[in-house]
């Protein structure tokens, strides 16, 4: 199954799905709180891909970026990616913790290789978690709640495989006070 709208296939290569559609934690019983769908439109803007975070890659992805930027994969790797612990390899990030293939003036520049992280922000299971995860994102990324209403269904199969490793995520969480 292809979902269009986000710009892949259900499964990355090397992914895995523990119990597909269903978001990990969440039994098939229990709706998601996005069960109407969610709104939302990249405006390009690059917030995602600017400041401290990793961005997960795996093989598969690492061979589409050095085949991108014709260089080998070896090369890829020394130049721009590094280990993250135990979890996996990560893109390094620039000085000011930017993305190495984010550009002020063009965006990313590797947008149509992009990692499957990138292609299913703001997807991810843990800021679809809870509507207080998906609304405190959503202070950060002007489209979130813009743009076109993406279906339940679509978003929690997208979830639970949004090429984070298990454990980790990137959230902006406001504690309420």
């Amino acid at each position: 199954m292809e979902h269009e709208e986000f710009g892949l296939a259900k499964r990355s290569p090397g992914g895995s799905v523990s119990e597909p559609g269903y978001l990990p934690g969440v039994s098939r019983e229990q709706d998601p709180w996005y069960r109407e769908g969610l709104r939302f439109e990249c405006t390009r803007c690059g917030r995602c891909c600017r400041g401290a975070g990793n961005v997960w890659v795996n093989d598969d992805e690492i061979s589409a970026l050095s085949a991108r930027l014709e260089i080998c994969e070896e090369e890829f790797r020394d130049d721009y990616t590094r280990r993250a612990g135990r979890r996996g390899v990560s893109l390094k990030q620039k000085r000011n913790q930017d993305c190495v293939f984010w550009d002020a003036k063009a965006g990313c520049s590797v947008y149509e290789d992009r990692p499957r992280q990138c292609r299913t922000y703001p997807f991810w299971a843990g800021i679809v978690h809870s509507e207080d995860n998906w609304l405190a994102e959503g202070k950060a990324c002007p489209g979130i709640g813009e743009g076109p209403l993406h279906l339940a269904s679509a978003i929690t199969e997208v979830a639970a495989d949004d090429g984070i490793p298990a454990g980790r995520t990137r959230l902006r969480i406001e504690k309420k006070t």
